[in-house]
Protein backbone atom coordinates (compact mmCIF):
# COMPACT_ATOMS: atom_id res chain seq x y z
CA UNK A 1 0.00 0.00 0.00
CA UNK A 2 2.17 2.52 0.53
CA UNK A 3 4.00 2.00 -3.03
CA UNK A 4 0.54 3.05 -3.87
CA UNK A 5 0.13 6.07 -2.03
CA UNK A 6 3.57 7.29 -1.01
CA UNK A 7 2.23 10.04 1.11
CA UNK A 8 0.49 8.02 3.71
CA UNK A 9 2.41 7.31 6.94
CA UNK A 10 3.06 3.74 7.68
CA UNK A 11 1.85 2.65 11.37
CA UNK A 12 4.87 1.39 13.33
CA UNK A 13 4.48 -1.64 16.14
CA UNK A 14 4.96 0.87 18.97
CA UNK A 15 2.54 3.97 17.75
CA UNK A 16 0.16 0.69 17.41
CA UNK A 17 0.59 -0.07 21.02
CA UNK A 18 0.01 3.22 22.36
CA UNK A 19 -3.44 3.54 20.30
CA UNK A 20 -4.27 0.45 22.02
CA UNK A 21 -3.09 2.00 25.55
CA UNK A 22 -4.86 5.31 25.58
CA UNK A 23 -8.11 4.83 25.36
CA UNK A 24 -7.71 2.65 28.00
CA UNK A 25 -6.06 5.32 29.71
CA UNK A 26 -9.10 7.71 29.39
CA UNK A 27 -7.46 9.41 26.58
CA UNK A 28 -10.19 10.93 23.72
CA UNK A 29 -9.56 10.09 20.02
CA UNK A 30 -8.24 14.46 19.17
CA UNK A 31 -5.57 13.74 22.38
CA UNK A 32 -4.14 10.42 20.97
CA UNK A 33 -4.05 12.33 17.49
CA UNK A 34 -2.14 14.78 18.89
CA UNK A 35 0.09 12.50 21.12
CA UNK A 36 1.00 9.89 17.71
CA UNK A 37 0.85 13.41 15.30
CA UNK A 38 -1.81 11.75 13.06
CA UNK A 39 -5.18 13.15 12.45
CA UNK A 40 -8.44 12.24 13.93
CA UNK A 41 -9.66 10.77 11.09
CA UNK A 42 -6.44 8.13 11.21
CA UNK A 43 -6.90 7.37 14.70
CA UNK A 44 -10.54 6.70 14.28
CA UNK A 45 -9.77 4.36 11.10
CA UNK A 46 -7.55 2.44 12.56
CA UNK A 47 -9.00 1.69 15.81
CA UNK A 48 -12.42 0.66 14.16
CA UNK A 49 -9.50 -1.65 11.46
CA UNK A 50 -8.41 -3.42 14.95
CA UNK A 51 -11.32 -2.80 16.92
CA UNK A 52 -10.51 -0.75 19.27
CA UNK A 53 -12.76 0.87 21.55
CA UNK A 54 -12.24 5.11 21.36
CA UNK A 55 -14.65 7.41 23.80
CA UNK A 56 -17.38 9.09 22.21
CA UNK A 57 -17.35 12.55 22.05
CA UNK A 58 -19.83 15.32 21.36
CA UNK A 59 -19.60 19.03 20.84
CA UNK A 60 -20.94 20.97 23.06
CA UNK A 61 -24.39 22.60 21.79
CA UNK A 62 -23.70 26.38 21.53
CA UNK A 63 -26.83 28.54 23.31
Amino acid sequence: MQDRYPWLKKWTAEEHEQLMAMPEAGRRPDEIAGALKRSEAAIRARAWQHGIALRLVTQKRKP
